[in-house]
């Protein structure tokens, strides 16, 4: 069992990671896609370009997004070992979107 210093450390931590936006290292995946895929040529730096964009974007307005959201969509945005700043913005969109439709 944890001490209860423990746990208050471990909930500012998780907190604190929330209230920033992810770093992602999206090389792997950009190169994945242009290669496995056989895109044209210039189809991973257009994956780069479209990356910066989208991170540019959630980093203009992380914080309007809900916390939890926020979570959420990081987790999903890297769900299959190859993040996507595209994915979580696409993610907080629809997530926002929704809750504007109710």
């Amino acid at each position: 069992m944890l001490p209860v210093h423990g746990l208050l450390v471990g909930a500012a931590l998780w907190i604190t990671a929330a209230d920033r936006v992810p770093v992602f290292d999206i090389k792997p995946g950009c190169h994945a896609a242009s290669t496995l895929m056989d895109l044209a040529p210039d189809r991973e730096q257009r994956c780069y370009e479209d990356e910066a964009s989208a991170r540019a974007e959630v980093a203009k307005q992380w914080a309007r997004f809900p916390a939890g959201d926020r979570q959420r969509c990081t987790a999903e945005a890297q769900l299959d070992g190859t993040p996507s700043y595209v994915d979580l913005l696409e993610c907080l969109t629809l997530a926002r979107e929704a809750k504007d439709e109710n």
